[in-house]
């Protein structure tokens, strides 16, 4: 996140998906102002019961907004269909400078639900096809890195201007 900030340097940025409203905290440290969303209601108002903004936006269907100088997505993309992904991507372009946001490694998709007992849509991508659909929809990745503890889900943080 922190190669994040230093690309954005200063300005508004959008998370998307921003959930319990943890990475919004810690980009706010880093001297960034965050403007919260997420499509669930519940988290809308658990980040509002905090004290801070924050919007319901459903990234497939609703106006990003903008511009900003960076969007922040911590694993969301990864519940898109790759035309979905892609779309957003597009959109993203035209709402922001820098762009950050993690996915799943591995092939294909599924359905799943573990961790909350709800069914939710997995995409899974390989660095090459992530690469490729950042740079046809206008993106220059200036990093693609693996995280993740060796021996679990492994992910691919991107970073693109």
């Amino acid at each position: 996140m922190t190669e994040f900030a230093s690309a954005v340097r200063i300005g508004r940025v959008l998370e998307i998906g921003s959930g319990p409203g943890w990475d919004a905290v810690y980009l706010d440290g880093l001297g960034l102002q965050v403007e919260r969303s997420d499509a669930t209601a519940a988290f809308v108002d658990r980040m509002r019961a905090d004290g801070y903004a924050a919007r319901r936006l459903n990234v497939v269907t609703d106006d990003l907004g903008g511009p900003y100088g960076g969007i922040f997505a911590n694993a969301v993309l990864l519940h898109l269909t790759r035309d979905e992904f892609f779309d957003v991507l597009e959109r993203a372009r035209s709402a922001s400078r820098v762009l950050a946001f993690t996915v799943k490694e591995g092939d294909g998709e599924e359905w799943s639900t573990a961790k909350l007992d709800l069914p939710r849509h997995f995409t899974y991508w390989r660095e090459q096809a992530v690469r490729e659909a950042v740079e046809s929809a206008g993106w220059t990745v200036t990093s693609l890195e693996r995280v993740g503890e060796p021996g679990t889900q492994q992910w691919l943080f991107v970073l693109a201007t």
